[in-house]
């Protein structure tokens, strides 16, 4: 049985594979003008710390951690373009949601949760 926050990061990563999947059909059918390689790349991370998470694979915790990384470096950059512009409350915002990532971080690297994924 997989531990009920690692269920939660697995569906966190499912949604955002979903968003990635529904941006990637966009993009592919059209309808929006960019670059489909970051929409595949984001597809590619969060599919398979989707998948890895609750098999208890080394490179699910892996990806997952990666995912984690990432969108905390996103956070925090947009949390300072939005300082920029003069608009505090949404860089408030995006600073939490950093945190957020920043818990899943410290929650991934714990022993105990390691121990699972060896």
């Amino acid at each position: 049985m997989i531990p009920w926050p690692i269920a939660l990061l697995t569906l966190f990563y499912g949604a955002v594979a979903a968003a990635s999947a529904a941006m990637t059909w966009k993009i592919a059918s059209g309808a929006v003008e960019q670059p489909v390689i970051w929409a595949l790349a984001w597809l590619a991370l969060s599919a398979g710390a989707m998948l890895g998470l609750p098999l208890l694979k080394a490179w699910g915790r892996r990806l997952a951690v990666f995912g984690s990384w990432l969108m905390t470096a996103l956070a925090l950059s947009l949390a300072a373009l939005l300082v920029l512009n003069g608009r505090p409350g949404g860089a408030l915002l995006s600073t939490l949601g950093a945190g957020v990532h920043i818990l899943i971080l410290r929650y991934l690297g714990r022993p105990a949760v390691k121990a699972l994924f060896a």
